[in-house]
């Protein structure tokens, strides 16, 4: 892992440069960097959610670090995963497309940089934009990412996609919303604050 070549990739895709993930989509040696990559922007967001307990709200519930740092930076890197294996399931059982596994881990690992962009919401009044962007480039990247590593139709890397994010997000918001009263919502950046805020 050259951690030059992984920061010109993710300095790339910020440009939209989505010929990224036709470079580590054959590439075995970046599945570790795929996974890091995924990894850092599930803590990023998870920060970003203790940060913004820190400035914007006017309540300090209990267990804010552990909770969106901790558990939910866990949370998150696991349910983006479970994302991957729902997409990569949607479109070999369903839709009996042939797709490499490890090809669809890489490059859903870069698409995962956007989540990265929740360490933002501790930024009074525009913490909001912090907060639902990323989840919008995030489903963006996965389908590029996810047609990259398939030979699927476009709307078949868009179900499968959709999908993959629908259920991460619906796993999330529950995870989210079973903190008690007094204690922040379980997790990580987007998912914690914004589940809180309907609550």
């Amino acid at each position: 892992m050259d951690p030059n070549v992984v920061l010109n990739r993710l300095a790339r895709l910020a440009r939209f440069d989505t010929s990224v993930f036709d470079e580590v989509r054959d590439d075995p040696n970046e599945t570790i960097s795929a996974v890091v990559i995924a990894i850092a922007s599930a803590l990023l967001a998870g920060i970003g959610a203790w940060l913004w307990y820190a400035v914007v709200p006017t309540v300090s519930p209990q267990r804010v670090f552990v909770n969106t740092v901790i558990i939910g930076s866990v949370f998150t890197a696991l349910m983006y995963g479970v994302a991957a294996l729902v997409a990569y399931v949607v479109l070999v059982q369903i839709y009996k497309v042939p797709v490499d596994l490890f090809s669809l881990v890489r490059t859903l690992g870069y698409a995962a940089a956007p989540l990265a962009l929740s360490v933002l919401m501790f930024v009074p009044i525009i913490f909001p934009l912090f907060s639902l962007m990323p989840i919008a480039l995030l489903l963006v990247m996965m389908i590029y990412a996810v047609q990259s590593a398939s030979d699927a139709e476009p709307g078949q890397v868009v179900v499968a996609s959709v999908v993959g994010l629908g259920v991460m997000v619906l796993v999330l918001g529950l995870i989210a919303t079973s903190a008690s009263v007094t204690d922040a919502p379980m997790g990580a950046g987007q998912f914690g604050i914004l589940f809180d805020l309907n609550g």
